[in-house]
């Protein structure tokens, strides 16, 4: 008798112990099990499995509601560069309906005079002063992109505003990329503008900047009506100068003051191309990467980014001005006044309105180098530490 009844204690036990852990793990995954072993298992087998989760009877598979997309309209917004180029240039205008070339003139400097004194009494021959001159011829860019009325009615975005915004942007990059490749023709009027570049893997410092301005004073070219150069600069070489943290670099020199210390603690804006903290040696810069890239540069598996310093008349942009028809402005493609039109009405030429709207512009524009051999522009070329 005590020995069945310890063989009955033991049982339970590894029951309880063993046995009724497993059934509850089994039940947790819903599985239907009924073991009969024993009064305990019986009893507790229908405790567990008589509550144990049932499967859903109603699944996405059933209820197509559930599977619905949502789209979002606010859409990411896509990159762009800053386009500044048009903030360093000086502006000529073209008077409506006064022909579509531009000629500048330039008296050059009449000879230094001679240490001779002029003879008493005598007239002598007089100087002839010398112009020159170049013709710039205007040109004209348009572009447009509509829209189907049935889109403009469906799109869960305000899609022609959006248009609108890319046509300002593309417009931008033609007056920019306009602008920068007359300026990068410059060297080949005058050498010294590329006389600065670095070579090798060499970065751009404070120094260059220094070196740039002081040519072009060197050459007596004037600065902005602000009393400074101008001048566009990538953000890698904003890096490249910031890094540089040698014996009176800009870094070096600005922490010495509090001022100087203040200014370094602001970076460049990611919404703006103004570099306030990269105002040295007489330039202030503008960011953007709208700037001339070398591949393979002198000799290296790098790409070299040009950084531009330029002085009044440097770089002239030539338009109509105010009688514009898609108004430039500053040339920040933010501001740049597209037209942007929903059609209300039908037409002759779409009497059933299948257009519902479009995003167009049309400029006028020009630039060119002044008419002289001396250039008043400066390039660095140099690759970048910063990839």
């Amino acid at each position: 008798m005590q020995t069945s009844s310890v063989a009955a204690t033991r049982g339970k036990m590894f029951f309880q112990k063993f046995v009724v852990p497993f059934i509850e793990f089994t039940c947790a995954f819903g599985t239907q099990v009924a073991l009969y072993t024993g009064s305990v298992g019986k009893v507790h087998s229908r405790a567990v499995l008589c509550i144990g989760v049932s499967p859903a009877s109603n699944l996405t598979t059933n209820l197509p509601q559930s599977v619905v997309t949502t789209y979002d309209k606010i859409f990411v917004e896509n990159l762009k560069a800053e386009t500044p180029w048009v903030r360093c240039t000086s502006r000529r205008q073209i008077d409506e309906n006064a022909g579509n070339r531009l000629v500048l003139y330039m008296y050059q400097n009449l000879p230094a005079p001679p240490l001779t004194t002029a003879p008493e009494g005598t007239i002598q021959t007089g100087l002839t002063v010398s112009v020159v001159q170049n013709t710039t011829i205007m040109l004209n860019f348009a572009d447009y992109a509509n829209i189907s009325t049935y889109a403009l009615q469906t799109a869960i975005d305000p899609t022609l505003e959006a248009l609108g915004v890319q046509m300002a942007y593309r417009m931008a990059q033609v007056i920019n990329t306009l602008l920068q490749n007359t300026a990068d023709g410059a060297s080949v009027i005058d050498p010294a503008v590329s006389a600065g570049s670095k070579t090798g893997s060499a970065t751009v410092t404070s120094d260059d900047v220094i070196i740039a301005a002081q040519s072009l004073t060197g050459v007596n070219a004037l600065p902005f009506e602000s009393g400074r150069f101008t001048g566009v600069i990538h953000p890698h070489i904003v890096g490249d100068i910031l890094l540089d943290k040698t014996n009176n670099s800009l870094v070096d020199v600005l922490k010495r003051t509090a001022q100087g210390n203040e200014r370094l603690t602001e970076l460049p804006a990611p919404d703006g191309d103004q570099v306030t903290l990269i105002d040295w040696g007489g330039v202030s810069f503008h960011q953007s990467t709208l700037v001339k890239q070398t591949p393979n540069y002198d000799g290296t598996t790098l790409t070299a980014l040009r950084t531009y310093v330029i002085g009044r008349d440097g770089l002239i942009g030539v338009s109509f001005g105010a009688k514009e028809n898609t108004q430039i402005g500053n040339g920040d493609w933010r501001n740049l006044q597209v037209w942007v039109r929903r059609i209300t009405e039908p037409s002759g030429y779409d009497p059933s309105k299948m257009i519902g709207g479009f995003a167009s512009y049309n400029c006028m524009y020009a630039a060119t180098l002044p008419p002289d051999p001396v250039q008043r522009i400066r390039y660095i070329d140099a690759v970048s530490a910063i990839t």
